[in-house]
């Protein structure tokens, strides 16, 4: 009998969006509350580091950020902690992060679905005035957006796991990955073009495939 595939990865495009973790312990929280800091409140960190962002960063800005929600976007994507969670249209792609580290760690891949989108009025206001999570549309400036295809789902209480408080309409599917499995789903996925430098197309990401691809061995895995 053949089988079939889970729904969220044969529903049309866009219904689903993905993400995957190395380590299946790991929750669905932003890095806002997992960092540690000497602020008042998490949210009080938040806007302390990204005021300190926005005013040293702006040199390295490859296009012009209108709103402090590119500003938070941005600053997520290059590593500051923030309330928003990176997830991708692509399963491939999340499958990619769930196998690439923590070789002896079984991973997790996540199915999210939700209609919930930020709406035009709603990018008047600041992110941190959100009464529920939605899904954010980056504007696209970086390469490593467009080749991840990218999005972020915003928290409105980054304090709260999603995967413990998951608000009316959305529903999440988890689909564990053993240990076991992580060498030849990366290899094979490596065959399939997802990769550390088709996913980071930059020096960095050619420098790092180039690194694994000559330290693994098919015949081995």
């Amino acid at each position: 009998m053949a089988r079939v595939a889970p729904v969220a990865f044969s529903e049309q495009r866009g219904r689903w969006v993905f993400r995957g973790h190395s380590d299946s312990s790991f929750r669905l929280i932003p890095s806002i509350a997992r960092s540690t800091h000497t602020s008042r409140s998490v949210l009080a960190f938040e806007k302390s580091i990204l005021t300190a962002f926005r005013r040293e960063a702006s040199i390295y800005t490859p296009a012009r950020l209108e709103s402090e929600w590119e500003w938070l976007a941005f600053a997520q994507h290059h590593g500051l902690p923030t309330r928003m969670l990176d997830f991708t249209h692509n399963p491939l792609v999340a499958l990619y992060f769930a196998v690439c580290e923590l070789p002896d760690s079984e991973a997790e891949l996540f199915a999210l679905q939700s209609k919930r989108r930020v709406a035009e009025s709603t990018l008047e206001k600041p992110p941190f005035d959100l009464s529920q999570p939605q899904k954010y549309y980056p504007k696209i400036v970086s390469p490593r957006i467009r080749a991840q295809e990218g999005l972020f789902v915003v928290f409105a209480d980054p304090t709260a796991a999603l995967d413990d408080s998951l608000p009316g309409g959305w529903s999440l599917k988890r689909y564990v990955i053993p240990a076991g499995a992580k060498k030849l789903i990366r290899y094979q996925l490596f065959r399939l073009g997802v990769h550390c430098s088709s996913l980071f197309p930059d020096v960095e990401g050619l420098s790092a495939r180039l690194k694994w691809q000559h330290a693994v061995s098919p015949e081995l895995i």
